[in-house]
């Protein structure tokens, strides 16, 4: 079975994700990797290749304006996720 230029990015992002947390703005990073997928892929499909990735998924729902609840990650605890939401209301993806 081919690998198709999506999970290609999907396995290049998951190698360079360590090295974003600890050197850079992955949120920043995040947007630009959708915005660029977002002209050939629809965000069904990049969600899918992303799954496990948060950042990717609270990128497309930025793009697209449609958050899902799985883009916050499955193991946060419940209290560590009511903390995540900021005083308006919004996840603040700064402090996830």
């Amino acid at each position: 079975m081919a690998i198709t230029p999506l999970d290609l990015a999907a396995i290049v992002w998951k190698d360079c994700r360590s090295h974003l947390l600890q050197n850079g703005d992955i949120r920043d990073a995040a947007e630009t990797v959708v915005a660029t997928l977002m002209e050939t892929y629809d965000e069904a499909e990049i969600r899918e290749a992303f799954k496990f990735d948060g950042a990717i998924k609270m990128a497309v729902g930025d793009y697209t304006g449609s958050h899902d609840e799985a883009d916050i990650e499955d193991d946060i605890d419940d209290d560590v996720r009511a903390d995540l939401i900021n005083d308006d209301g919004e996840f603040d993806y700064d402090e996830y």
